[in-house]
């Protein structure tokens, strides 16, 4: 079996078949594919019109649900408690449900350099006060297969998050919805929601996050 293979839907989404993931040809476009145990993913490479094959669709699908409402709580509150620094959370699942893990890392106020955590669900940063925007750092950074996501503004009336599903290289915008259970409260989903009049943007001034 080879690492990468390329196939073409015929009639509809094929079987996995190679190793790390899959290309498919369906009739909307080409996609990637990947999925293990915890996860499976289907992101648009390029949109196009082919004859006489089925769409496909863009694909996010949790093994084993949304991530409980108490680990985004979780989540933020260890981000709010070190506004001055990046911090670098991870989701993985255990035995009966997800569990919230702390990898081994070394944090400044605009970088933070961590030890991946090699069963990770969801690897989620924080940019503090900072815009919730993926950098071209986190693109380089994110080249395995899960979810990823950012946190910033956190200092600010209406704080803001990011979530992306990656597969290797490969990044698609999902709702913050698609992936916790409950309410996310004040924060806008930066990739979904209209901005702020007074959120300034998410260029990249100086100072802002990698």
């Amino acid at each position: 079996m080879a690492l990468v293979e390329y196939l073409v839907a015929r009639d509809g989404p094929p079987p996995p078949r190679g190793l790390a993931y899959d290309y498919l040809v369906g009739g909307d476009g080409l996609y990637v594919a990947a999925e293990n145990d915890r996860l499976a993913a289907r992101v648009p490479v390029a949109h196009a019109t082919v004859r006489g094959l089925p769409p496909l669709h863009a694909l996010v699908d949790l093994r084993g649900g949304r991530l409980p409402h108490c680990l985004w709580e979780q989540i933020v509150a260890a981000a709010r408690a070190q506004p001055e620094r990046e911090l670098l959370l991870a989701v993985a699942a255990a035995a009966h449900g997800y569990s919230l893990l702390r990898p081994a890392q070394l944090a400044g106020r605009l970088r933070v350099f961590y030890r991946p955590t090699a069963d990770a669900l969801l690897e989620i940063h924080s940019h503090g006060v900072f815009p919730a925007r993926f950098s071209p750092t986190d693109d380089a950074d994110e080249q395995g297969f899960g979810l990823y996501g950012v946190i910033g503004r956190l200092g600010g009336e209406r704080p803001e998050v990011a979530l992306r599903v990656g597969v290797y290289g490969y990044f698609m915008p999902i709702p913050w919805e698609a992936v916790f259970e409950g309410d996310r409260g004040r924060f806008r989903d930066t990739h979904f929601d209209p901005p702020d009049a007074d959120s300034g943007g998410q260029g990249d001034g100086d100072g802002v996050p990698d």
